[in-house]
């Protein structure tokens, strides 16, 4: 409900937000066999965020101009904790139904056998680089905007670190 002055409350904002989830939700049959309901991310409203690790934004981005995208070293210890904690939120918000948390209606992150969770994982990347899965460019608003273009150097200070 919203309050008397017609502003929204924290709670018609939660509801329209998972409203708004569920709608874009699609069938994901996993190799397990199981099949969810998952959305894919939103890529701008991640990078905006600051969910994407600094250390991947540049691969995120795939900007090969971007001092972030170093592809031919190897990933220090607290960039491969980054990245663990990326992929478990990722899985965590792409997942629609069944919802994923500690709640008692809820599957544990870590009882969703693991290539499940990477399979789940590598298809919300998708979503996250602009392309559907066969290498076409996703129909999100970001990827029709007539904005400039949001290069990783250009995003590089954005987030704190």
């Amino acid at each position: 409900m919203s309050k008397g002055n017609h502003i929204a409350t924290a709670m018609d904002w939660r509801a329209a937000t998972q409203a708004e989830r569920e709608a874009r939700a699609e069938p994901l049959v996993l190799p397990s066999g199981a099949t969810i309901l998952a959305a894919r991310p939103d890529p701008l409203e991640w990078i905006i965020s600051g969910r994407i690790p600094q250390g991947l934004l540049g691969v995120a981005l795939d900007d090969p101009h971007s001092s972030l995208a170093r592809r031919d070293r190897e990933l220090t210890r607290e960039e491969i904790i980054d990245l663990a904690k990326f992929a478990a939120r990722l899985v965590i918000a792409s997942v629609v139904d069944p919802p994923i948390g500690d709640g008692p209606d809820e599957l544990p992150l870590d009882e969703i056998p693991l290539r499940d969770r990477a399979y789940i994982f590598e298809w919300a990347c998708r979503g996250l680089s602009g392309t559907n899965g066969n290498g076409a460019k996703s129909e999100s608003p970001a990827n029709n905007s007539t904005e400039e273009d949001l290069s990783s150097d250009k995003l590089e200070g954005f987030r704190q670190k």
